[in-house]
């Protein structure tokens, strides 16, 4: 019996981890979409914006995302102070960066790995 037990919340928690996930990957796909229309926006109120690059667990599937994770933006080109400014408080914690005046080995991987949400024409 007591073998079943274990077995019956091995299963339980199972479940419950699976549902977690799903959760989570829900949130980053959110998260995903705000960010998008957020850099949108962004290129569309400054015209010296040139790029906008999602990094971090919420862009990068192969990290682990979490409820509280944030979504990490950097930009290139732009003021970043007005830009800021266009981020409002709700869902999504936003983490904005200068790409430009970051360590190069940084910038680079974020180039490398993030996804480009904004690329000025």
């Amino acid at each position: 019996m007591k073998g079943s037990s274990m077995s019956l919340e091995a299963e339980r928690l199972k479940r419950r981890f699976k549902k977690d996930r799903e959760r989570a990957e829900e949130r980053r796909a959110r998260a995903q979409g705000y960010a998008r229309t957020l850099a949108q926006e962004m290129g569309k109120a400054d015209p010296t914006l040139r790029t906008v690059i999602g990094f971090g667990s919420t862009f990068e599937t192969w990290r682990p995302y979490r409820m509280d994770s944030d979504i990490d933006l950097a930009i290139e080109g732009g003021d970043w102070g007005a830009l800021w400014s266009l981020i409002p408080t709700g869902e999504f914690t936003v983490s904005l960066i200068e790409l430009d005046i970051q360590p190069e080995a940084f910038a680079k991987q974020v180039r490398i790995h993030g996804i480009v949400l904004y690329e000025k024409k």
